[in-house]
C-alpha cells in the first residue's frame, strides 16, 4: 500500500455507471467508492482515503478527481 501524506495528492479516477459514479482511488489498496453526484465523489473518495490510511479527513491532503470513459 502506498502512503501518502497532506503533501501528495491523492488521484481519483471517476466514471458514471448509470445513476452512480464510480471513483477509483489511485494507489490505495481500498480503492473503490461510490456516489450519487459527481460533485459528491471528492468527499466520498476524502472518506475512504481517511478510513483506509487510518488517519482524519483533514489529514488527506488535495484530492484530485479527474472523469473517465471505459466503455
Amino acid at each position: 500500500m502506498t502512503v501518502k501524506t497532506k503533501s501528495a495528492p491523492h488521484h481519483v479516477e471517476t466514471y458514471q455507471e448509470g445513476k452512480w459514479w464510480v471513483a477509483r482511488v489511485v494507489g490505495l489498496d481500498a480503492n473503490y467508492t461510490q456516489a450519487r453526484t459527481f460533485e459528491e465523489v471528492g468527499d466520498m473518495a476524502r472518506d475512504l482515503i481517511a478510513l483506509a490510511l487510518d488517519i482524519d479527513e483533514d489529514e488527506v491532503g488535495e484530492v484530485l478527481v479527474t472523469k473517465h470513459d471505459w466503455r
